[in-house]
């Protein structure tokens, strides 16, 4: 028995040395920073703002590689004025270069055919004070994103082009709807941290703006970070402002993940944990010898399961970096095997000491 626990720790030690060279690799394709947000006029503007709701609901998608794919579902509402004495026919864009779907434009109920695409420079959309660094949501720790940075970039961004007619001396509501994919970094940590860019900045360029009112809703468990000062209602973040906020918008999360996977921040340890599950299954159920054969084998089998489970639920993640994230599915695999075969050894003996005790 202690032989093939050996040979174990050193399969897991060999396991455990490449995860550090490969930590920051991946077989997940990865998104960059993908910014979204704000109506933002072509041509120099005399229209005032005069109020935006906006509603940000992050939901999950589905699994790829076993992990969540994020998207948002946004929705901002738009109370605009035009102050002067004539009708205007206001051209619009609105950043969004990453992912989108389900496009909805709507002025005060009639729908707005979107016309076209125009790129901009990072600078002209993200202002004076960008938001570059990331944030793991669950430690609050700033770090440097060593993948394709899409804010970072001098590349320009794209912009969804429409174009709306507002009446003299009238206020119209403008509403806009889309989905968006959010960017997605899981090489620099062991849980993947999606991130979210609202780019408030553009609202600069309108004569005039005040009272924005954002509303973030997450999903439960997960830990986020919010970069403007909103307060915490359950799962959701609010907040309320007069006047436009110096920085933009950005969320950081991070969902929950499983049960006993969440309680880890590092892979080496998670992968520890697997392995260190073989000595302490083995050391309960020989533990057990002072009750009934027929109870020891109903609470091992229990056991067993629980830790098969709790296995399950640490390896069905990457704990090892690309290329070689299949070693730990064959890591489990070997583990199960063993927490098998040590069962079915250790009630073999008691099976026969018990018959030579009736003998």
């Amino acid at each position: 028995m202690r032989k093939q626990v050996i040979i174990l720790l050193i399969l897991a030690s060999i396991c455990i040395k490449p995860t550090s060279i490969f930590a920051n690799g991946t077989s997940y394709f990865e998104e960059p920073t993908t910014p979204t947000g704000h109506v933002l006029p072509l041509e120099e503007s005399v229209i005032s703002i005069e109020s935006e709701k906006l509603y940000i609901e992050i939901e999950q998608e589905g699994e790829v590689s076993s992990y969540q794919m994020m998207l948002a579902n946004i929705r901002v509402i738009y109370e605009m004025e035009n102050k002067t004495e004539e009708d205007l026919l206001v051209p619009i864009a609105f950043p969004q270069p990453g992912m989108s779907s389900e496009w909805s434009v709507d002025l005060d109920g009639t729908d707005i055919s979107i016309t076209g695409n125009t790129p901009f420079y990072p600078e002209e959309l993200i202002g004076n004070k960008p938001h570059r660094e990331w944030i793991d949501p669950r430690t609050g720790q700033t770090y440097s994103f060593r993948g394709y940075d899409l804010i970072g970039e001098s590349g320009k961004l794209g912009a969804k082009t429409f174009n709306i007619t507002l009446n003299a001396k009238s206020r119209h509501t403008l509403t806009i709807e889309y989905k968006a994919d959010l960017g997605i970094d899981e090489r620099a940590n062991l849980h993947p941290i999606y991130r979210l860019d609202y780019l408030l900045h553009p609202a600069s360029y309108w004569s005039e703006f005040k009272n924005l009112d954002i509303e973030v809703k997450v999903p439960k468990r997960a830990s986020v970070y919010v970069n403007l000062p909103l307060q915490k209602e359950g799962n959701t973040y609010v907040g309320a402002f007069g006047t436009l906020p110096e920085g933009n918008l950005v969320v950081f999360l991070s969902p929950h993940s499983g049960l006993l996977f969440n309680l880890f921040t590092s892979r080496t340890v998670a992968l520890l944990a697997l392995v260190i599950m073989l000595p302490i299954y083995y050391v309960i159920i020989r533990l057990m010898k002072r009750t009934s054969l027929k109870h020891q084998k109903g609470i091992s089998l229990i056991i067993l399961g629980i830790f098969a489970l709790a296995g399950l639920d640490i390896v069905r993640h990457k704990i090892l970096g690309y290329p070689i994230t299949i070693v730990q599915y064959i890591l489990y695999i070997i583990c199960l095997l063993i927490l098998w075969w040590m069962w079915s050894r250790v009630f073999r003996k008691n099976g026969k000491l018990e018959r030579n005790n009736n003998d």
